[in-house]
C-alpha cells in the first residue's frame, strides 16, 4: 500500500506539473497542425520556423492522440495504394475506394469548393494570428483564391505573393493521371467520373466510366464539409506520393 500511494503520489504530481492549455489554444494548435503539409520550402516563413514553437508541440500532441501517430511511408499500407484519384475519393467518402466504386467530377467540385477552403484555410489564418503573431502567415485566402508568400529568390528581396491555382477543382480533376489521359485538350472534353477497379500492383486502379457504369450506378452522396485534418492528410500524401516516391 506504501508503493502505491507513493506512485499516486507521483503520478499526481507529474500531472500538476503539464502546462494547462485553453479551448482556444487547443483549436489554434490542431488548426496550424493540420496545415503543416500546405508549408513546403518554398515558403516564408516555412515549416522549420514552425516546428520549434509551442503551438506546434502541442498540435502535433492533439493530433496523435485524436487519429494516432504518423506513420512511416515505408511501412503504411495506405500511402502505398494511394493515388491521386483514391485521394480525392477518401476525401469525398471518408474511405479508400473498394472494386465498382465512383468518383465524379461533381464529387470534387463540391470538396473543392469555395467555402470549403474559406473554411479551412481561413480557420488556420486566424489561429496563426493569434499564436504566431511573429511570424508572417505564408498563406491568405481572397476572393475565392489561395496566394502563397515566397521565399525571395535574391537576398535581401522582399518575399512575393503568387496565387496557387493548384486547389481549384478542374485543375485537380486533371491531374489525376487517368482523366489527364483521356483528356482532349484542344476541345477539353474529358470524362466526367472514374469507376475503380481494386488493387493491383499496390496502387488502387481506376478507369474513365462508360454509359454502363453510369446507368447501372448507384449515388452515394460525398462529404460535404471535409474536417482539417482530412484536408492536411491528403496534402501530405500527395506529397509523399508525388515528390518523395512513397
Amino acid at each position: 500500500m506504501a508503493n502505491l500511494k507513493r506512485r499516486v503520489e507521483e503520478l499526481e504530481r507529474q500531472l500538476a506539473q503539464r502546462p494547462g492549455y485553453s479551448v482556444q489554444f487547443d483549436e489554434d494548435a490542431l488548426a496550424i497542425y493540420n496545415s503543416m503539409s500546405y508549408l513546403d520550402a518554398t515558403l516564408a516563413p516555412t515549416y522549420d520556423d514552425v516546428q520549434p514553437t509551442p503551438v506546434y508541440a502541442r498540435g502535433r500532441e492533439l493530433r496523435n492522440a485524436r487519429y494516432g501517430p504518423i506513420i512511416p511511408a515505408h511501412l503504411d499500407g495506405h500511402i502505398k495504394r494511394y493515388t491521386r484519384a483514391s485521394g480525392e475519393f477518401e476525401l469525398a467518402f471518408g474511405r479508400e475506394p473498394k472494386a465498382g466504386d465512383m468518383l465524379r467530377f461533381e464529387d470534387v467540385l463540391v470538396l473543392h469548393s469555395t467555402e470549403n477552403y474559406a473554411r479551412q484555410l481561413g480557420r488556420m489564418i486566424e489561429a496563426w494570428q493569434r499564436q504566431l503573431p511573429h511570424l508572417t502567415c505564408p498563406l491568405k485566402f481572397e476572393d475565392g483564391r489561395l496566394f502563397r508568400r515566397l521565399t525571395p529568390e535574391r537576398r535581401g528581396a522582399e518575399p512575393k505573393w503568387e496565387e496557387d491555382i493548384r486547389i481549384q477543382p478542374a485543375v485537380r480533376w486533371l491531374k489525376i493521371q487517368e482523366v489527364n489521359a483521356n483528356t482532349d485538350f484542344e476541345t477539353m472534353l474529358t470524362t466526367s467520373a472514374l469507376v475503380f477497379l481494386g488493387v493491383a500492383d499496390v496502387k488502387h486502379q481506376c478507369r474513365p466510366v462508360s454509359e454502363e457504369d453510369l446507368l447501372r450506378a448507384g449515388k452515394e452522396s460525398p462529404i460535404k464539409e471535409p474536417t482539417g485534418f482530412m484536408f492536411g492528410n491528403q496534402r501530405y500524401c500527395e506529397l509523399l506520393v508525388e515528390v518523395f516516391g512513397a
